[in-house]
């Protein structure tokens, strides 16, 4: 049992870092280095091998199918794709092996494709150099090396490939070697085209390197999806304190002006003496102060409300239908927790902070920058009577403070 749990550890371990680095890395496959793809072609490669085995072996020993297999050319082709099995498996053991090995790296990163491309001309030539298995095979080995690979080594081999690949075509076409020597005669010199196991054959041979293929695209397309995912959630971000960056607030505050009935209130704080802090702490204690504060907003607000960094020490709060009562109660809230908030620096000396805040509400007659100038005014009339208080827009006509209570 215990040998078994230990097996089981390592799959799971190890599928977890392959999941990763193709599935949730910011590192795209088509950025890795070359001897990691070289890695990824050997595992492809030996695949394929597996699969021509298995289809080798289910089609010789078939009652039904084995009248189409040339029996001479049968062993030769399985001990072939024996030792090439072999061989691609040893180079992987050998990269895990030998991965810092600079030599080899680079030894690698040119062999892979180079001898992967060859297995793949001789197979094609086995069951046919111009059959429709053949040419999709190669149409899609050339696009996904085109992706994966620079220009120069995909030309070093595609071009003499090429090459190979016309002169076979010539020689069995004038019947100089023979074409498709893994078929019998009774299928090579019938009408292969309407027999069930010749196209059932090119089904398979090409399924392999179709799936692959698939696979290789949905990889690179979850890849580019999620980058595109963090490079939106980046422009819309503060690096600091990860809350809404003031571009994309404004954003946002221009979408909710477009829909004239949906009201929103605007908060904007102002973290008091924070230049005290800088200076006397240093700034790693400030970031970690604006850290710490954005966590609290972020915490104190609705899941559909905005939070965003609007300045230096300032933030803002968009908070979506949501009357003036109700805002300025969600401030009250905010101000009273940031107020208790005890961070205790390395030195062992606890550090409290406030923050003062003004509420404006959103008006049919006003536009998105003149409720935030009512909100900045109501901020300001709080930091003008003492700081660590919530103000909002229509004490700026009655000098009043509204209760909530």
């Amino acid at each position: 049992m215990n040998l078994f749990r230990k097996i089981y550890t390592l799959i799971f371990h190890y599928w977890g870092r392959f999941r990763f680095h193709l599935l949730e890395s910011d590192n795209l496959i088509i950025n890795w280095p070359d001897f990691d793809k070289g890695v990824l072609l050997l595992v492809f490669g030996a695949f394929c091998q597996v699969s021509a085995i298995k289809w080798y072996l289910v089609s010789y020993f078939s009652a039904e199918n084995a009248v189409w297999i040339n029996t001479d050319f049968f062993f030769i082709r399985m001990l072939t794709v024996f030792i090439t099995l072999l061989f691609f498996m040893l180079l992987v053991v050998l990269s895990f092996r030998y991965k810092r090995n600079k030599r080899f790296r680079k030894f690698i990163s040119h062999f892979s494709p180079i001898f992967f491309g060859g297995t793949m001309i001789y197979a094609g030539y086995t069951v046919g150099i111009y059959s429709p298995a053949t040419i999709a095979g190669f149409v899609n080995i050339v696009l996904i090396g085109l992706v994966f690979y620079s220009r120069l080594i995909i030309y070093s081999i595609a071009i003499p490939a090429l090459i190979f690949t016309i002169i076979v075509c010539y020689l069995t076409f004038n019947g100089m070697i023979r074409y498709a020597p893994v078929f019998s005669d009774a299928l090579t010199h019938g009408e292969f085209y309407h027999n069930e196991f010749w196209i059932g054959s090119m089904a398979e041979v090409y399924l392999p390197i179709l799936l692959v293929s698939i696979l290789f695209f949905e990889i690179l397309l979850s890849q580019w999806r999620r980058r595109e995912r963090n490079i939106k959630r980046m422009s819309q971000t503060d690096v600091l304190t990860n809350v809404f960056n003031r571009r994309h607030v404004g954003e946002q505050l221009t979408a909710l002006e477009r829909k004239k009935k949906t009201a929103y209130a605007v908060i904007l704080l102002d973290l008091d003496h924070f230049k005290k802090i800088n200076d006397q702490y240093g700034h790693e204690v400030g970031d970690m102060v604006l850290q710490r504060v954005a966590a609290i907003l972020c915490a104190t607000t609705r899941e559909q409300d905005i939070v965003g960094r609007f300045g230096g020490e300032e933030f803002i709060l968009i908070l979506k239908e949501q009357n003036l009562q109700q805002a300025i109660e969600i401030a009250e809230r905010c101000r009273k927790i940031i107020e208790q908030e005890e961070i205790q620096l390395e030195t062992e000396e606890i550090l409290k902070i406030s923050a003062s805040f003004g509420v404006a509400l959103s008006q049919s007659h006003l536009n998105k920058e003149q409720t935030i100038r009512l909100a900045d005014r109501a901020l300001y009339l709080a930091k003008r009577q003492g700081r660590n208080q919530v103000r909002n827009y229509l004490e700026l006509v009655s000098n009043t403070p509204l209760s909530i209570y």
